[in-house]
């Protein structure tokens, strides 16, 4: 991560509850002037849709801007969410 990056880590379950406030915390940093995310699911086991949703809604902001979000270390269990989703295609991952 270089000076120009913000990390972010998310929480346990990205669900009805924790995926608003990830959607917020991610909208805040770009209003801010973030346009470099990372995104640290180190501790996530669980992304519903609404999780999902908020990720499309800040890569779309980070699209317009010509920044770059990157999501880290996510679980095989996670990442297979959004292979089947398609979001995979859509989203970028670090490589572990």
């Amino acid at each position: 991560m270089n000076e120009k990056e913000t990390m972010l880590t998310t929480a346990k379950r990205l669900d009805a509850v924790q995926a608003p406030i990830l959607k917020t915390e991610l909208m805040k940093l770009l209003d801010e002037g973030h346009d470099n995310l990372v995104i640290d699911m180190k501790n996530t086991t669980y992304v519903s849709s609404v999780g999902l949703r908020a990720f499309l809604a800040a890569q779309k902001r980070i699209n317009e801007k010509k920044g770059s979000m990157v999501l880290k270390n996510v679980s095989q269990q996670v990442m297979e969410v959004f292979d089947i989703t398609g979001f995979s295609g859509l989203l970028t991952f670090e490589e572990l």
